[in-house]
């Protein structure tokens, strides 16, 4: 069976959240599509670096909200 596989299928095997039928014509198609192999490719490596970012307040936005806590304390007293 023939499939034109699109960027959304991609993302669903890239999530697992793909039939098993579909994911071995999948891996087929992949195995001789350049450009469905480079969107696979740089979407995994995107979602990667993606997982490794970690956000965190920056140093002067803590000592905002510590004086804000402190003040506001305060006012309650």
């Amino acid at each position: 069976m023939q499939r034109n596989f699109t960027q959304d299928d991609i993302l669903l095997y890239i999530y697992n959240e793909i039939t098993p039928e579909d994911k071995v014509l999948l891996e087929t198609e992949l195995q001789s599509n350049t450009a469905l192999l480079n969107y696979y490719l740089e979407t995994r490596q995107t979602l990667l670096a993606l997982e490794e970012i970690i956000e965190e307040p920056s140093e002067t936005i803590i000592q905002i909200l510590n004086e804000e806590t402190r003040s506001s304390s305060l006012e309650i007293h």
